[in-house]
């Protein structure tokens, strides 16, 4: 999955994890969602992360964790499947496309599956504001894959000159841009 992703979800008052101090409360997101394993790279189960808490001083059971993961769970499927689609679309055609354009056609997909299951009207749907919507998706799209590439740019602007400092061979650099950061 790469870097860690903190994840953005209501916290309730009541929750004994969510009320743990921010560092605590992100170690133990990052154990629910696999982002941290346990030494022999297993997944961290709720009762293994209860252990954890009480290792560290806070008591927590393991019902409380499995409570607080509840909302995780979502988030933590959409990422899944985004890294699958990334994957699939790499396997078939050997191209690894932005997690941008992977979520923005997991969004697309979700919308149109909505919008066939939904019974709506001519009355209620303006066909023209749906019109809008999409091309604002689609520039949103082209905006998310063009911060995408530019960030990669500069990384690899940065990696390049610390290779030619080494005296790295050019086509090896070259190889790096394409193979690696896809430029």
């Amino acid at each position: 999955m790469g870097t860690a992703v903190k994840w953005a979800y209501p916290r309730h008052r009541l929750c004994k994890v969510c009320a743990l101090p921010d560092p605590i409360r992100d170690r133990v997101d990052d154990m629910l969602i696999g982002e941290e394993t346990e030494p022999d790279g297993r997944p961290y189960s709720h009762a293994g992360i209860a252990a954890w808490l009480r290792g560290q001083g806070w008591e927590v059971s393991e019902s409380s964790v499995r409570r607080h993961a509840r909302p995780l769970v979502p988030a933590r499927e959409q990422v899944l499947q985004m890294e699958r689609m990334v994957e699939a679309v790499e396997r078939a055609t050997g191209w690894r496309i932005p997690h941008a354009a992977a979520l923005a056609n997991i969004v697309v997909q979700r919308t149109l599956r909505y919008l066939e299951e939904a019974e709506l009207s001519p009355e209620r749907v303006d066909p023209e504001k749906m019109v809008r919507l999409g091309l604002q998706a689609a520039q949103i799209v082209l905006n998310m894959e063009r911060m995408d590439r530019r960030v990669k740019e500069e990384a690899t602007q940065l990696v390049e000159e610390k290779l030619r400092a080494r005296a790295i061979e050019p086509e090896v650099i070259e190889a790096i841009k394409r193979d690696i950061y896809g430029l």
